[in-house]
C-alpha cells in the first residue's frame, strides 16, 4: 500500500514540476540555438542536419518515456484525443490503421515499420503540445528565432561577399540549404506580424521586417506564395483589422527589401565584386521539372502504398516528391492522403469558426505551413516537422479538457505500447546511425536529405546529375 501511495505521489511530482508548456519552451529554445550555430559550420553538412533530426528524436522519446511512467500524463494525453469529435478520431484512427498494413506489406517492412513507430512517436508529441498554450513567451522565442535565422545569414552572406567570391543563397551558416531556413520561416511570419498588429511598440517591426528581408535574398518564391496565401485569409477571417494588417504587411515588405538590398544581397557584393549576388538561378535548373516529378511521383503510386521508404529507395529521380499529400499516398496509399486532405479541410473550417484571436492566429500559421508543405518539403525536414507539430497542438489544444474520471483502460495499455515501440524504434535508428559515424566515411555523391542526410538507403544507385532539395 505504501508502495503504491509512493508511486502514485512521485508520478504527480513529476507531471507537475514538468509542465507541457516547458515541452515547447524547450523545443523553441534549441531550434532558436541551432539557428546560430558557430561549431557545426557549413562543411560539415551531415553532422549539421543529422544532430537536428537526433534532437527531435531525443524530445520525441523523452515525451513517450514520460507517458510511460507518468499515469496522469497519459489520462490527459488519451482524454485530448476522446475529446476530438467521433469524425477526427474515426479520420486519425483510419490514418494510422492503413499506415501500418502498408508498411506491413510494404517494399521494405523492417526499414518501414521504424519510421512508422517514429510517427506514431510525433502523434503522441502533438497531443503533448496540446496540453500546453501558446504564451507570450512562445511568442517571444518565435522573435528570436527569426533573429538569430537572420544573423545566421547576414553572417554568412558576409563572409563569402568580403573574403569570398560573392554570396549566393547557399552562404548561409547553421541549415545545410536554404529551403530549410523557409521551412522554419513559414511558422514565424504570420505570428510575428500578429505581435505588431496587438503590440504598441515599434520595435515589434523589426522581425516580420527580417523575416521579409531573408525572404528576398534567399529568393523564396513557395514561402512568398504560402505566406501571402494565409495573410489573404487572415485579412478575409478578420475583415474589421483587414486593412490594419496590409498597412503592417506592406510596410514590412518594403522595409525588408531595403534591408535586403543593402545588407544582403545585392549591394554588397556589387560594391566589392561589381556584380549583384548570383541568386537561386544557381539551382533553378533543379526544379523546373517540378510537374514533371510529381507525375512520375503519381505513376509510381498504389493503392496501398509501397510503405515507408518505399519511394525514397526505389525511385531514380529526386527522394522527396515535394509534396505532403503525394508522400502520403507513395508511403501508405490512397486511404490515408484522403484522411489528411480530409483533416485539412477540417481544420480550415475550425479555423474560419474560431474566436480567440490567438489561436486563430496559430491555425492561419498552421494552414500557411501545410500549404508550403504542397510543394516544399515540410513535413519531412527535423525542425519544421516539429513545428508543425507544435502549432498543430496549440491549435488542437484551445479548448480545455472537459473529460474526467473515466479511465480508459484499454487506451492506456494502447499508448504504452505505442510509446514502448516509439522509443524503441527511434533508439535503433539514431544507434545505427551513431554507431556508422553518420556515415561520414562512405558518403554518397550527391547528399539526399531524407531521415538523416545522405545513405538512407545504402545500396541505393544514386543520380548524381541533380542535387535536391
Amino acid at each position: 500500500m505504501a508502495t503504491l501511495l509512493l508511486g502514485r505521489l512521485s508520478q504527480k511530482i513529476m507531471y507537475f514540476k514538468l509542465k507541457p508548456d516547458h515541452i515547447s519552451f524547450t523545443a523553441l529554445t534549441v531550434i532558436a540555438l541551432f539557428s546560430l550555430n558557430l561549431i557545426l559550420l557549413p562543411d560539415q553538412q551531415v553532422l549539421m542536419y543529422d544532430s537536428k533530426r537526433l534532437f527531435v528524436c531525443g524530445l520525441i522519446c523523452f515525451v513517450a518515456i514520460l507517458a510511460l511512467v507518468s499515469s496522469a500524463f497519459r489520462q490527459r494525453i488519451i482524454e485530448r484525443y476522446v475529446q476530438c469529435t467521433t469524425f477526427v478520431r474515426y479520420l486519425i484512427a483510419i490514418f494510422f490503421i492503413c499506415a501500418l498494413i502498408a508498411d506491413i506489406f510494404g517494399l521494405y517492412p523492417s526499414k518501414a515499420i521504424v519510421l512508422y513507430f517514429y510517427f506514431c512517436g510525433f502523434f503522441v508529441l502533438t497531443l503533448a503540445f496540446s496540453l500546453g498554450k501558446p504564451a507570450a513567451v512562445s511568442f517571444r522565442l518565435i522573435q528570436l528565432i527569426t533573429l538569430l535565422c537572420f544573423i545566421s545569414v547576414l553572417i554568412g552572406y558576409s563572409v563569402a561577399t568580403f573574403i569570398g567570391e560573392g554570396a549566393t543563397i547557399r552562404t548561409i551558416l547553421s541549415y545545410v540549404n536554404p529551403r530549410f531556413l523557409n521551412q522554419i520561416q513559414v511558422w514565424m511570419i504570420i505570428p510575428s506580424l500578429y505581435v505588431v498588429l496587438v503590440s504598441k511598440k515599434r520595435a515589434s517591426y523589426l522581425f516580420p521586417i527580417l523575416n521579409f528581408a531573408m525572404m528576398f535574398a534567399l529568393d523564396a518564391r513557395g514561402l512568398a506564395i504560402a505566406t501571402f496565401g494565409g495573410l489573404l485569409l487572415w485579412m478575409f477571417v478578420d475583415r474589421k483589422q483587414s486593412l490594419k494588417i496590409a498597412k503592417i504587411t506592406c510596410i514590412s515588405i518594403f522595409t525588408g527589401l531595403a534591408v535586403s538590398f543593402v545588407l544582403l544581397s545585392p549591394l554588397p557584393s556589387y560594391l566589392l565584386h561589381g556584380e549583384g549576388s548570383r541568386s537561386l538561378l544557381d539551382m533553378r535548373d533543379t526544379t523546373q521539372d517540378r510537374i514533371g516529378l510529381w507525375l512520375y511521383a503519381v505513376d509510381m503510386s498504389r493503392f496501398w502504398g509501397l510503405g515507408g521508404d518505399g519511394y525514397v529507395c526505389t525511385s531514380i529521380r529526386e527522394i522527396r516528391p515535394h509534396n505532403s499529400v503525394l508522400k502520403i499516398l507513395l508511403n501508405w496509399g490512397v486511404i490515408p492522403a484522403v484522411c489528411y486532405v480530409t483533416l485539412v479541410f477540417v481544420l480550415l473550417k475550425q479555423v474560419l469558426q474560431e474566436k480567440n484571436y490567438r489561436y486563430r492566429i496559430i491555425g492561419l500559421t498552421l494552414l500557411s505551413g501545410l500549404a508550403l508543405s504542397l510543394v516544399s518539403s515540410v513535413l519531412d525536414s527535423p525542425f519544421s516537422l516539429l513545428l508543425a507539430s507544435m502549432f498543430a497542438g496549440w491549435f488542437c489544444g484551445r479548448r480545455k479538457i472537459s473529460i474526467v474520471g473515466k479511465e480508459h483502460k484499454l487506451a492506456h495499455w494502447l499508448l504504452i505500447v505505442v510509446c514502448l515501440l516509439s522509443v524503441a524504434s527511434i533508439s535503433y535508428k539514431a544507434y545505427d546511425r551513431i554507431e556508422n559515424s553518420f556515415y561520414i566515411d562512405n558518403i554518397e555523391p550527391a547528399l539526399r536529405p531524407q531521415f538523416w542526410l545522405g545513405n538512407n538507403c545504402p545500396g541505393k544507385h544514386i543520380d548524381t546529375t541533380t542535387k535536391s532539395y
